[in-house]
């Protein structure tokens, strides 16, 4: 029997999972969501000096989703996302390529998508979280005096701190803290652009030049 080929993928080519449950100040979910659509739309319509943005970020898919202090997840009979005692929540998840601080980094070549970012911080609440220095030198109170990009290590903890994902952990490892896996390791985004059949023409990077419709699918019957 021969030995299977063993393929080293490069850090920068690997997938990591972001999880965010960012505490919000009660009531501003519909501003926190506002802002986080600002960024969405900036993050994919405005490219930066360095190109096309969804080479540099890696992003393959993203959700985010808000939840009011102590409302149930709606829609499943099973307790779900939670906020603390006393705060909204704000939950965000991605699939990116390559490094933590890499991928966040990609976004401050985007005037919007930074405006939109320290929105969000003055609308978190780091109050009364065990452990947690709502003014230390990594709380958003603190980050957005100067902004993201001025304290991006910073902001880099202040995301980890509310991060489920494990950075360290890429797709198809074994033995972390969740089942993490991909059918394709490697492949990311800038080669996906890069190397399939017309891209450019499905995918353009500059929004408005395409739009796409989305029939609605069906949901099984389970009746």
């Amino acid at each position: 029997m021969s030995t299977p080929q063993v393929i080293t993928v490069p850090i920068t080519d690997q997938q990591h999972l972001l999880f965010l449950f960012i505490p919000l100040k009660k009531g501003m979910l519909a501003q926190a969501m506002i802002a986080a659509e600002k960024v969405k739309e900036a993050a994919k319509s405005v490219a930066p000096p360095v190109g096309d943005p969804r080479k540099t970020t890696g992003v393959h898919y993203f959700t985010i989703y808000a939840q009011a202090d102590g409302q149930p997840t709606p829609g499943i009979p099973v307790p779900g996302f939670q906020s603390y005692p006393g705060k909204d929540v704000l939950v965000v998840m991605s699939i990116y390529d390559g490094q933590f601080d890499a991928y966040i980094s990609a976004f401050f070549e985007i005037d919007e998508v930074v405006k939109g970012l320290n929105g969000l911080l003055l609308l978190m609440d780091e109050t009364g979280i065990p452990g947690v220095d709502p003014t230390g030198l990594t709380s958003a109170y603190h980050i957005a005096k100067q902004g993201v990009k001025k304290n991006a290590l910073a902001f880099y903890c202040l995301l980890m701190r509310y991060n489920f994902g494990d950075p360290i952990l890429s797709a198809g490892d074994k033995g972390g803290k969740y089942v993490f896996g991909t059918n394709f390791p490697g492949l990311t985004v800038a080669k996906i652009i890069d190397n399939y059949p017309k891209a450019g023409e499905t995918w353009p990077p500059t929004a408005g030049q395409v739009s796409y419709d989305f029939p609605k699918s069906q949901k099984p019957n389970c009746k």
